[in-house]
């Protein structure tokens, strides 16, 4: 990403997050440049989706132009909740053994069950498969979905929780089994990123679903 390969487009994003909105004048007398260039590096950090420009009235004189950090923006900032859930997880899985962790996943599948069926609703089985790669691609998963002798696969060459399921499988077969759901048909994970394989992969056949839950 370029914005994050420029020292000066970096010192922008570090200054928008300490100081909050602000014009391209005062990033300029911040960082001692010109604002033509300012102008230049936010016109690229807008192209990338990380910062965003919204008029403001000001106490006096016309309304002025400011610019903030887009919610993408903080996704590059360090956080800590990924630790955290971890290590929640962790705990539960500590006092309820993996039973107990896989209920917990499972009732956070929910809400995942109900949006991805909307977007299902009166499709047959290869276009559902279809379907839901488009979804999980928008999800960050990279997924594809294709035929082959004897059945559908779906493929995801990323996993946005790979931390999660390395250490809790339990997250895998949760989703083996979301998908068996709302898919209405058998499902088997026979590849997963977590246990290094390249790409987690779902084959998909045509019967009805063997639900595997505790």
């Amino acid at each position: 990403m370029v914005g994050l390969s420029s020292p000066a487009r970096l010192a922008i994003l570090r200054l928008l997050k300490q100081r909050g909105p602000l014009t391209a004048k005062a990033i300029a007398g911040e960082l001692g440049v010109t604002v033509v260039a300012v102008h230049k590096h936010l016109e690229a950090l807008q192209a990338e989706g990380l910062v965003e420009a919204t008029v403001r009235k000001q106490p006096r004189g016309r309304p002025a132009l400011v610019y903030q950090l887009s919610s993408r923006a903080l996704e590059f900032f360090p956080q800590g909740y990924r630790d955290l859930l971890i290590g929640l997880l962790d705990r539960v899985a500590e006092l309820h053994g993996p039973e107990g962790l896989y209920r917990l996943l499972a009732s956070h599948n929910q809400a995942l069950r109900e949006r991805y069926r909307i977007r299902l609703v009166g499709k047959d089985l290869a276009d559902r498969v279809r379907e839901l790669a488009r979804i999980r691609e928008e999800e960050g998963y990279m997924a594809v979905a294709r035929e082959e002798p004897g059945g559908l696969v779906l493929i995801e060459h990323h996993c946005p929780i790979y931390e999660i399921a390395r250490q809790h499988p339990e997250a895998c077969r949760c989703e083996e089994e979301l998908f068996k759901e709302i898919l209405g048909a058998p499902v088997r994970q026979e590849a997963t990123l977590a246990q290094g394989d390249p790409a987690c992969l779902y084959r998909i056949r045509p019967g009805r679903p063997d639900f595997d839950r505790p």
